[in-house]
């Protein structure tokens, strides 16, 4: 019973934030600019109220897409006491200075798979904000910007906890460096995604650590998020559970 009392007061709590957010107050929201080489990477950093160092989140943007998708998974974050990074990376969104990433295009766009700088730029930012925790810093990830954390965490070390929408490309030396990690994973797909058939028996035959959501439907990467409404919040949960 205490349980369930506490989890309904954090839910309620949870509600009078974000009707606090609709009515323009309780959060700071502040557009930055970082460099990564010679691009400028655009990004939304929301901060909630806080007396300490906050928790936070890096959200990556899919192929093609950008960080607007992510403003609901933001707020749901904030309710819950922790700050968010939305990131375009490089050659998407705002982060065009240099050129604009075209789907399709061969051969490899570098605008696409060199980006694991991009998230080594972003992490850096966080982890030596002033109202940012350093030690509690999670990155979300969707398709091919899965597969450029992972990177980034093997060659520059792991954030805290990582959520993985779709990871179409995540290659076998990201697989099986989940558990050697030693941090927390949540792979969310849809059920009857093409290309993450492979991935997801790969994933179960090799570790012993990660975490798997599976939802009806074929929608891919960030759309899971418009597709399914209360995917953002379940997110949020997962990650204030592992960062408080």
């Amino acid at each position: 019973m205490k349980s369930a009392t506490l989890g309904l007061l954090l839910l309620c709590q949870a509600c009078l934030f974000l009707q606090a957010v609709a009515q323009g107050s309780a959060v700071e929201e502040t557009r930055v600019v970082l460099e990564s080489g010679a691009w400028r990477l655009v990004g939304d950093l929301l901060l909630p109220p806080s007396e300490g160092p906050l928790p936070a989140v890096l959200m990556l943007n899919q192929a093609a897409g950008n960080r607007s998708v992510y403003r609901e998974l933001a707020l749901q974050l904030a309710a819950r006491g922790i700050a968010s990074l939305r990131l375009d990376l490089r050659g998407h969104g705002e982060s065009t200075n240099l050129g604009r990433f075209v789907p399709g295009e061969r051969p490899r766009s570098p605008l696409i798979w060199d980006a694991e700088v991009d998230v080594h730029a972003a992490h850096a930012y966080l982890t030596s904000h002033a109202r940012i925790d350093g030690e509690r810093v999670g990155i979300v990830g969707a398709s091919y910007s899965g597969e450029e954390m992972a990177e980034a965490g093997r060659q520059q070390g792991y954030a805290q906890v990582y959520v993985v929408l779709s990871p179409g490309s995540f290659s076998e030396e990201s697989i099986r460096a989940v558990d050697s990690s030693g941090v927390p994973w949540l792979f969310i797909t849809s059920k009857n995604e093409r290309y993450l058939q492979e991935i997801r028996a790969m994933l179960q035959q090799t570790s012993q650590t990660v975490e798997m959501v599976m939802v009806p439907g074929t929608h891919h990467a960030t759309d899971i998020l418009e597709a399914h409404p209360t995917m953002a919040e379940r997110i949020a949960v997962w990650l204030a559970q592992r960062l408080r």
